[in-house]
């Protein structure tokens, strides 16, 4: 968890440029490799600043994270808010612009780089909303059935973001989401 500081423009500043500093680090570099003499290089920070906002890299790549999941969360409540499809599948074309916009942090996050526990979590983020396995498969024949094709999605889903980002998003967002949204749902088709 960072330290309590008065979010501060400039606070909000040296935090983005360490987190930018350790995904850059973290695209040739191991994060047990990682020394914080080197983030705050990268960063064109010091020591004691860097010190003053996290106790240690882990934190500072968990507050990178966070952010992530804060962020998915608030879009997971609104898609399971939403009763229409069409607006099921806008909602994941917002997803997929965020992570086009995000691109930097996002490819290294979703790949084994980092925390291999962040998509993990990101996993068990979707599966704990049982309104969504509910909402999304409804003609599912058991409650089962419904679960497994909501497992199914979503690590189908993760796998084309991830495929998506390792090849610098090479399609739309737009189209990313489409495919997501017609193999996830096939009853809407």
């Amino acid at each position: 968890m960072t330290k309590d500081l008065t979010e501060s423009r400039r606070t909000r500043y040296t935090r983005a440029a360490m987190q930018d500093a350790l995904i850059e680090l973290l695209r040739d570099q191991a994060l047990g490799d990682i020394t914080v003499k080197a983030l705050c290089e990268r960063a064109d920070v010091n020591r004691s600043t860097f010190y003053a906002h996290y106790s240690n890299i882990e934190e500072l790549l968990h507050d990178i994270e966070d952010e992530t999941m804060a962020w998915v969360t608030g879009t997971l409540d609104q898609l399971m808010k939403q009763p229409d499809p069409a607006s099921i599948e806008h909602i994941i074309e917002r997803v997929c612009r965020y992570i086009a916009d995000n691109r930097n942090h996002l490819q290294v996050l979703m790949s084994p780089k980092a925390d291999v526990g962040f998509q993990q979590q990101l996993l068990g983020l979707i599966y704990g909303r049982q309104s969504a396995v509910e909402q999304m498969q409804t003609d599912a024949a058991t409650p089962q059935e419904a679960q497994m094709r909501m497992r199914f999605a979503v690590s189908g889903s993760i796998g084309l973001i991830q495929h998506w980002l390792a090849t610098d998003l090479a399609a739309t967002p737009e189209s990313v989401a489409h495919i997501i949204f017609t193999m996830s749902m096939p009853s809407s088709r």
